[in-house]
Parts: C-alpha cells; sequence; structure tokens
C-alpha cells in the first residue's frame, strides 16, 4: 500500500496528538485520585470534630 507524504504525515501528527491526550488523560485521573483522597481525610476530620463538639456537655452554650 502507497501512501502519500502528506497522509504520513497526517497519520503521525495524530498518533501524537492522541499520544499526549492520553498523557493528559492520566494525569487528570491522579488528580482526581488525590483528590478523592483528601476529601476523604476532610470528611474522617470533619466526623472526628463532630464527635468531639458533641462530646462537649456544654455545647449547647457555644452554639447559641
Amino acid at each position: 500500500m502507497f501512501m502519500r507524504q502528506e497522509d504520513r504525515q497526517a497519520i503521525n501528527e495524530i498518533r501524537d496528538m492522541i499520544k499526549v491526550l492520553i498523557e493528559e488523560n492520566e494525569r487528570l485521573a491522579n488528580t482526581i485520585n488525590e483528590l478523592k483522597e483528601e476529601q476523604k481525610k476532610l470528611q474522617e476530620e470533619i466526623k472526628i470534630q463532630n464527635i468531639v463538639l458533641n462530646s462537649l456537655p456544654f455545647r449547647h452554650e457555644i452554639l447559641n
């Protein structure tokens, strides 16, 4: 099969673009996973703070 030079060049450019998109997709997936982990930590911290706040005997006065 004979390909014109322009066709080969276009295919190579498309391959390069796909490579860049795949790499960017991997970076975004990693960032999303990091954000999910951070969210879990923050939710756990909020849970702990709520437990502490709710265990205070005079929480009613603090909140009012």
